[in-house]
């Protein structure tokens, strides 16, 4: 009997470890660049198997080179990395954490397309700091052809500074 009250407890221990991993949030000194090298390690040159392993842990997004491409999330072992695409991590970050979209719709009842809405607002605004911080990897015959690290502060392009977030992070 204690053998099998031992067997139980000893799949139940490996079925608490088998949840779905799902996509984290990235972190803002994910985006910093050395020169052309990522905060990860990863420069032009660099292939599939040294992008997974760096970023496994974050949410990809992928577009075909041609205009009409939008960005879709896909995962990250079946990106076709042969194509001439892009792929992007990206995260808005609230006071200087990372939030993404959906938190940041459900955390202001606003259906996805109110959030361009929201995130212009001028109240909004002076209460938060806002910033949407991405990489872009620009890939060519299997590598990484260029590396791009941009960000958008909303405050600053919608000229309305954040008035109570006092030492809101900086990039």
């Amino acid at each position: 009997m204690k053998r099998l009250l031992y067997i139980i407890l000893f799949s139940l221990l490996l079925l608490s470890g088998c949840e779905k991993k799902t996509a984290g949030y990235a972190p803002a000194s994910l985006f910093q660049m050395n020169g052309e090298t990522t905060a990860a390690g990863i420069a032009p040159g660099d292939g599939k198997e040294a992008f997974i392993k760096a970023y496994q842990d974050y949410t990809i997004q992928v577009a075909y080179s041609d205009p009409e491409s939008q960005y879709l999330v896909m995962s990250i072992k079946e990106i076709p990395y042969q194509d001439s695409i892009s792929t992007m991590i990206a995260n808005f970050f609230v006071n200087g954490k990372p939030v993404s979209e959906e938190t940041l719709c459900e955390d202001n009842n606003v259906p996805p397309s109110g959030l361009h809405s929201l995130l212009s607002s001028p109240d909004y605004l002076r209460k938060h700091e806002v910033i949407y911080r991405y990489l872009r990897f620009s890939w060519e015959n299997g590598a990484i052809d260029e590396i791009e690290s941009e960000e958008l502060n909303y405050n600053e392009t919608f000229e309305t500074p954040c008035m109570e977030t006092q030492g809101a992070s900086s990039f």
